[in-house]
């Protein structure tokens, strides 16, 4: 420590820190994720593509439209209003998002199948269902948390007003909260384009674009041609879709429209009904079916494979976290300070985090080809995949934190070091721990950057994919169980440490 408050005084040391960070995030991160557009020998575009790419964006369209239609009357319901057992509900909201990806695949298809309900093959509906599950939290969550900063005194003028409940909503509440349910959105859609493992699982004949282009890739022999080409197309639209939105989440405008005050009047009166029904959706549509695969386990939950599987995911995301953790402090600390490229930086994190891990994995695999051992540029891209949800709330909470505390330790005398682990890193522990854990458990669930990478390493939701495709549901189920144990320990951590005082 004494070294390196030392060092800290020294302003070259922290330039080159600084450099080191912006180094890693631009050349490991973002810069290999846009190398793919160099691999680009001859471009190939096919049936099979526009059909996968229209069968990506349709299922990411309709899941989010489902989310909001519901996931807005749930937020409002666990926002604004009291009843019975409404902690456990507001707790319960989160357990998808516990769910590693590919156990949810495995749990959707045996609810829906044939194991199940039977009420859907795999295929188009199963998919849908499935990206509706874990999608579903992230519309909740944020419109939850952007309708609880609102003003409340801003919907009792209104009321007092004459507006009925629903003319309330539509015109005061709505606008104010229109931000959190677009993040909300945009999430939700972006995390549909993006899955992969868990598609595998339910989409039988039918390809997303992850799914096509993992086949591409690891098919005998590998088309790299479609896969590029598809990948680069797929990259450039996300990118696109991404700066849309941003900008448009933006803008203040919000159109009232016509005001209908008598229909609206009475169409308030059955506001009960559409709690219930975002309540009811949760229950019966999120839940239930996400918890099926329970019911198939064998009980054997520490065979030899699985437990090289983890093993091998252990090892993967810790070494993952540990470069994220090096380099994204820094970064987020450059972020945070404001400086002129600070805001690019800022954007460019949010958009590698919006970016399909299918095609981030492609991009490194061929960036490294032939320069580094697989098993290195596997770390490396899950280090990229996690990296952006380790930064961007550490930045966060850094860019709101109040800097008078550090500036009256340095001005007594305190290093640059020092003033950081004395005063500011107790500040931010909680958000630190929270990013580490998310960030932790995205490596341990990642499925479609692990299959760009490689064909050859299992991590634990690659065999639990691969159990389940070949009709070994009861030991898939177990490892997926181990693995779920595994995100429930991590979650109870994180709530531990965020109590913690630091």
């Amino acid at each position: 420590m004494n070294f390196l408050d030392k060092a800290s005084q020294n302003h070259v040391w922290g330039k080159l820190l600084n450099v080191a960070a912006i180094v890693f995030f631009l050349f490991f991160v973002l810069g290999p994720l846009f190398f793919i557009f160099n691999q680009m020998g001859s471009f190939r575009f096919s049936e099979p593509m526009l059909d996968a790419l229209v069968t990506s964006f349709f299922v990411a369209g309709v899941v989010t439209v489902v989310d909001l239609l519901f996931g807005i009357p749930l937020a409002w319901l666990l926002a604004k209003k009291q009843f019975p057992l409404k902690p456990l509900v507001d707790g319960l909201v989160d357990l998808p998002l516990i769910i590693p990806t590919s156990a949810l695949g495995l749990s959707i298809a045996l609810f829906w199948g044939q194991s199940g309900l039977g009420i859907f093959a795999p295929g188009l509906g199963m998919i849908v269902v499935l990206h509706i599950a874990f999608t579903f939290p992230y519309v909740v969550r944020t419109t939850q948390a952007a309708i609880m900063e609102i003003d409340c005194d801003l919907g009792r003028a209104a009321s007092t007003l004459g507006a009925s409940p629903l003319l309330s909503f539509r015109s005061v509440w709505l606008p104010l909260f229109r931000t959190g349910a677009i993040s909300g959105a945009i999430l939700a859609f972006t995390r549909s384009l993006g899955e992969t493992g868990a598609t595998m699982i339910v989409a039988g004949a039918l390809r997303t674009v992850p799914v096509l282009v993992v086949y591409f890739k690891n098919s005998t022999p590998a088309d790299m041609d479609a896969a590029v080409s598809l990948s680069a197309i797929f990259l450039m639209l996300s990118a696109i879709l991404f700066f849309i939105v941003h900008h448009q989440s933006g803008m203040k405008r919000f159109r009232l429209g016509k005001v209908y005050a008598d229909a609206e009047k009475r169409l308030s009166n059955f506001g009960w009904s559409s709690d219930a029904a975002g309540a009811l959706f949760l229950f019966l549509i999120v839940l239930l079916p996400s918890f099926y695969f329970l019911k198939f386990t064998d009980y054997n939950f520490f065979s030899p494979k699985t437990m090289d599987a983890m093993l091998v995911s252990f090892g993967v995301a810790t070494t993952a976290i540990a470069l994220s953790i090096i380099f994204g402090l820094p970064l987020a600390l450059i972020i945070a300070s404001k400086k002129s490229y600070s805001g690019l930086l800022r954007l460019l994190v949010e958009m590698s985090m919006l970016m399909p891990t299918v095609t981030i994995g492609l991009s490194l695999s061929l960036f490294w080809a032939g320069k580094l051992d697989e098993a290195v540029v596997l770390v490396l891209a899950h280090a990229a995949i996690i990296f952006p949800y380790f930064v961007s709330p550490v930045s966060e909470i850094l860019s709101d934190m109040d800097k008078s505390l550090v500036e009256v330790a340095r001005s007594l005398g305190a290093t640059p070091f020092y003033a950081f682990r004395t005063i500011t890193l107790p500040l931010i522990m909680p958000t630190v721990i929270a990013g580490t854990v998310i960030a932790f458990m995205h490596s341990m669930s990642e499925t479609g950057g692990t299959l760009a990478v490689s064909k050859n390493i299992a991590t634990i939701p690659i065999l639990i994919v691969d159990l389940t495709k070949a009709g070994q549901q009861a030991q898939a189920a177990s490892a997926a169980v181990l693995l779920l144990a595994i995100s429930l320990v991590l979650v109870i951590v994180l709530r531990m440490n965020q109590r913690k005082k630091w």
